[in-house]
């Protein structure tokens, strides 16, 4: 027995789409055999098969992040991630993006073995940020295989600070730097609390006399802080103001170093050794500067927005200096339990 069916469209349930429609018609042959024939319409237009990708090597996307991600970063953090950068090139750079698995990822991560874990984490935050550019911005790949690999735990934040000590015979050394600004650098460090690659970023315009405040922008959370000019931080800026320097930069940079300020690392270390100060780094200055406050009982949540931390658990690192200063709140305590 023959069926007869018109030809007609209707929707098709095994075809991904609500949208899917097919037009089934039949045909009959001599013989009289009936034969049917679905003509899929999505398909044929190629809405269901997804364009292939082009293929991108990682080195072509590392090359787009240098020219688009990285002018936003300050001098500095431009010179320091170049090394991470580099080395992922020279690794996995002539690999296409969708070659690179997590196996090629953890036996780089591998390679970077015996190196201080923060480092470790810092060349897997850069090639992660690398991927999430091509995948979420210029849509090259799909996933981010970073995101797979387990990072080193980090050890806990140092505090070392200056003894009061360390730091008068640090700033003397500072100015007798044959650098003229190391002495302003340090000095505008612990009177700020700023990182060093805020304090080099700052420029002229970012500094507001009339209303003794530093606005800083570019600050590694990516938000804007207003800080009070206080003390002789005020000489001082005006002293750096007065500089006729070739660029709108508070701090000169060195004209024969492509990124410049290198020439501060060198005259700081020659002022710890002349200073005979051990296992201090540059940001130590940020931490002693938060610990004086500490210590003189500016409460913790203070401390916190003028470091720019986001979180008072970033801060409490430094709690433990403000025991002292409950003993005498705990004092009184005592005299009415024992009244």
């Amino acid at each position: 027995m023959i069926v007869a069916l018109s030809t007609r469209s209707l929707r098709c349930p095994y075809i991904k789409g609500a949208g899917t429609m097919a037009t089934i018609s039949t045909h009959k042959a001599k013989d009289g055999k009936v034969t049917y024939r679905v003509r899929i319409h999505q398909i044929i237009e190629g809405r269901h098969f997804p364009t292939k990708k082009p293929q991108r090597t990682l080195s072509e996307l590392i090359e787009k992040y240098l020219t688009t991600v990285m002018p936003k970063k300050t001098p500095e953090t431009q010179q320091t991630h170049m090394a991470p950068l580099n080395f992922w090139r020279d690794r996995l750079g002539q690999k296409y993006l969708t070659d690179i698995s997590r196996a090629d990822v953890i036996q780089c991560r591998d390679e970077l073995e015996g190196r201080a874990p923060a480092t470790v984490c810092k060349y897997l935050s850069l090639l992660s940020g690398v991927l999430n550019l091509g995948m979420k911005e210029l849509g090259w790949i799909d996933q981010n295989v970073v995101s797979t690999v387990s990072r080193p735990s980090l050890p806990p934040g140092r505090t070392r600070f200056l003894s009061d000590d360390e730091r008068h015979r640090l700033l003397e050394e500072c100015k007798r730097s044959k650098n003229a600004f190391l002495f302003p650098l340090v000095a505008l460090a612990l009177y700020t609390c700023l990182r060093r690659s805020s304090l080099l970023s700052l420029k002229k315009q970012d500094i507001s006399l009339k209303d003794r405040v530093i606005y800083i922008s570019k600050l590694k959370n990516k938000s804007v802080l207003v800080l009070p000019i206080v003390g002789q931080a005020m000489e001082i800026i005006q002293w750096l103001l007065s500089q006729n320097t070739k660029d709108d930069y508070l701090f000169p940079g060195h004209e024969k170093e492509k990124f410049g300020w290198n020439h501060y690392d060198a005259a700081f270390e020659h002022a710890l050794r002349r200073a005979r100060i051990s296992n201090l780094s540059f940001h130590c200055l940020r931490h002693s500067g938060a610990s004086y406050m500490i210590q003189q009982g500016v409460p913790l949540y203070v401390v916190g927005t003028i470091l720019n931390h986001k979180t008072i658990a970033m801060t409490a690192r430094y709690s433990h200096l403000a025991v002292e200063n409950l003993r005498e709140a705990l004092e009184v305590l005592a005299q009415r339990l024992e009244g």
